[in-house]
């Protein structure tokens, strides 16, 4: 607990989102010359870094570029995990 405020608490929302929403829109093409794959694993390994900022955290501005890569993490891991959904299933 770093004692944030409801006006804190926002303002990390709408760094995620504003960071997540791009990535929603580039996530397509990313996928299509990384791979599945590639994207996967790194958002995965993302989450472990953003996980350790938290950890790292002295006041609550200190989240805000945990927040952005939280946004970006979110939407690459979405996109691309549904990308890979479709290529797998059956027809």
């Amino acid at each position: 607990e770093v004692g944030g405020t409801g006006k804190e608490m926002g303002l990390s929302r709408l760094v995620s989102s504003a960071a997540g929403a791009p990535m929603f829109w580039c996530s397509g093409p990313l996928t299509e010359k990384w791979g599945a794959d590639r994207i996967l694993v790194m958002a995965l390994l993302s989450y472990v870094f953003r996980f350790f900022l938290y950890a790292a955290m002295r006041n609550p501005y200190h989240g805000l570029p945990a927040e952005a890569l939280r946004g970006v993490t979110f939407a690459a891991f979405w996109s691309t995990g549904t990308i890979y959904a479709h290529r797998i299933s059956p027809p």
